[in-house]
Order: structure tokens, then sequence, then C-alpha cells
């Protein structure tokens, strides 16, 4: 009987964490206070586990910079955006001016891997394709996440560059997708915080905290990490390292009774080797959000916005010199010698946003979002503009 007992109550408990935390244990106050747009279907179908909430400042600006937060579930709920760290990382984020976006994702019960990671490039890629609507600046999208919203975070940063299929041994994924209506755009994030993420899945039993093995599996048709190593390393961050990625902070207490923090020192590790820069604040908390580091957050995120700006200027020729090669007007691309040629069309990152062949009708533009592009031609003639 006393076995019986334990064996129930430790089903309880783990119940328990996939519902609220591996979720939060974090300030989950509304933000109701602030302007907010609710309930938009980013992949265009009208499922809510494809909803996302968007929180604004008070102060009324044309755009600003974003943070999406993805909310800790054990990759078990598909409508957590409206728990996600509301009064931790999202109060923090509209009064530090940024907009807040928390979305809803498939559960590892609706989707295997990669359902998930597409499901938040989708995101991405909505808030750039509707940028003018929502008032994001799209030189700056940051996320965040909490326990397996880090996990997806941590993905989000170092798959930027990887648009095509990814291939490791036996096992080939599309970590892109194709959700929603948005995929010309890019899905690129410019900085992440991962919070108490399980980050690198065939290591997550590195210390002693819960056996997370029985909700990871699901990801993977109940596959284990030893049957399927390939796969579990489709989904873990360090697989796709390079010295281009985003900069990345972690946070992770040392009384974590369910994500071991030896996770966070080996993701910490291969980042750094991986050329990344990185910050990493361990704390002697349990897991949770830790309020009082979400101003080590935003100052985080600040100086990685003012870092990129900076690189921006500093690489952008004077627009009138420019006009010599290309001529602009507020919907079209021209070029100087009116010949036909093969282009393509990028954001600062490098990622591609549209390509084809230029002709004496021009390059229609009338659908990016303001912001700093580079035209790259046949010729290899390469021009930096901003609409």
């Amino acid at each position: 009987m006393k076995r019986l007992l334990l064996t129930i109550l430790s089903l309880c408990g783990m119940y328990s964490y996939a519902q609220y935390g591996f979720g939060g244990f974090g300030n989950n106050e509304n933000l109701n206070s602030y302007p907010s747009k609710k309930d938009i279907n980013y992949a265009g179908d009208g499922k809510s586990y494809h909803a996302m909430d968007v929180y604004y400042p008070k102060e009324a600006k044309d755009s600003y910079p974003v943070i999406i937060h993805i909310y800790g579930s054990a990759w078990s709920s598909n409508n957590g955006k409206g728990g996600a760290d509301l009064g931790t990382v999202g109060k923090a984020a509209v009064e530090a001016g940024y907009i807040f976006v928390t979305p809803n994702h498939r559960s590892n019960s609706d989707a295997q891997w990669p359902g998930q990671i597409n499901d938040i490039k989708a995101v991405a890629r909505y808030l750039r394709g509707n940028a003018e609507e929502l008032k994001v600046d799209t030189s700056f999208i940051a996320i965040s996440g909490f326990s397996s919203g880090g996990h997806l975070a941590t993905m989000m940063g170092t798959s930027r560059n990887v648009e095509k299929e990814y291939t490791v041994g036996s096992a080939t994924m599309d970590i892109e997708g194709s959700i929603g209506n948005f995929t010309e755009f890019s899905s690129s994030v410019d900085a992440v915080c991962d919070w108490s993420g399980p980050v690198i899945l065939d290591k997550v039993n590195c210390g002693n905290a819960m056996d997370l093995n029985s909700f990871i599996a699901p990801l993977f048709g109940n596959c284990s990490a030893s049957q399927c190593p390939d796969k579990y390393a489709l989904a873990t961050a360090v697989t796709f390292i390079d010295p281009s990625d985003p900069p990345y902070m972690i946070v992770h207490g040392s009384a974590d009774p369910i994500v071991a923090q030896c996770q966070s020192e080996m993701l910490y590790d291969e980042l750094k080797k991986g050329g990344v820069e990185c910050e990493y604040i361990p704390t002697g908390g349990q897991h949770g959000v830790s309020g009082d580091k979400c101003p080590d957050m935003i100052s985080f995120f600040n100086k990685a916005r003012e870092k990129k700006a900076e690189s921006i200027h500093t690489s952008i020729d004077n627009i009138n010199t420019l006009k010599t090669g290309i001529y602009l007007d507020e919907n079209k691309i021209f070029l100087a010698n009116n010949g036909r040629q093969s282009f393509s069309l990028m954001i600062v990152t490098g990622s591609v946003v549209c390509q084809g062949v230029a002709d004496d009708s021009g390059i229609d533009i009338s659908h990016l979002p303001s912001g700093i592009y580079i035209l790259r031609l046949e010729n290899e003639a390469v021009f930096k503009f901003s609409k």
C-alpha cells in the first residue's frame, strides 16, 4: 500500500509540474492595465494553439522593439500564453519600452518535433510580416523562455541561419517549417534569454533533478535518446552553434528540483566554445523566473540592441552614394543601368526575404516593413539601404 501511495503521489507531482511549472512558478499577475491585442492567430488556421497575445508599453510610439516570451509546460501545454510569466518578464518588458509577445505552441501530444520550433519561428515571421499593423521595430526582436520555453528560445537563437532541411546522421528535419502566410520573412532573433531550460535533451539527467524523459520522449514518438540520438541532436541548440549566433543570457538556480543547473552550465560552455557571446547568471533559487533578475535581462537586451544599432550605423554607406547604383522610391528599387539581373534582398543578418529578376519595372518592396536591407545583384554588386 505504501509503495502504491508513493507512486500515486509521484505521478501527481509530475502532473502538477507539467501543468503549472516546468512552466511557471513565476509571478503571473496580469497585464490588463497595458494596451494589448489578444488571440492573434499567427498561423492563419484558426487553431487556439496557434494564438498569441501582444502587450504594449503605455507610452504611445510608432514602433517598439520586441521580446517574445515562451511559457514553460514540459512541452505538454498548447494554451499557456495567459500564464507566461506576465508579472515578471512581461511587466519588465513593457515597462522598459518593449512589445511583449506570448505565443501558444503545439504540445508534445499535438505534434512531434520539430512542430514546436516551427510554431515559434512562424511567430517571428508573423511579427515581421505585420510590422506596420503591430508597430514592430523589426531591427530588434529578442526571445526569452522559461523551462521548456527556454529550450525553444535557445533553439531559436542557434538555428536562425538554418533555412533548409538539416541532417544529423540518419535523421533529417525541417527546422524552419512553413507554418503561416509569411514564409518570405525571416524568423531570426537578435538576442536570447534562457530561464532554467532543459536545453541538452540527451543529457537531461546530468544532475539530481527530476527525470524528464517521460516529457521529452513524446516529442520523438516515444523514442528515447539512446534509441534516436540523431533526432535528439536536431532538438538541441548546441548542434547548430556558429559564431554568428545572437548573444545569450542564461539564468538558472542551483536549488532547481526539476531541471538540473548543469543543463545551463553545459549550454554556456558550448556557446563560449563556439564563439557566441554569452552571459551566465547562476542563482541559489529553485525552478522559476527570478523576478530580481528581470532587470538584468532588460539590461542585456538593451545592450544587444545598442550593439546591433551601432553595427548597422557603421556599415551603411551614405544613401546619396547608393543612388549612383540604385534608385529608391517609397515602394520600388530601380537599377541605374536598367538591365535585367538576378537579385537577392536580405535583412542585415543575411536572411533572404525575397529574390528574383530585376528589370525595368523595378523591384517591389512595398510589402517590406521599415528597416535596413541589403540588395545583392548577380554581378556581385552589393547595396545597403533603408526603407
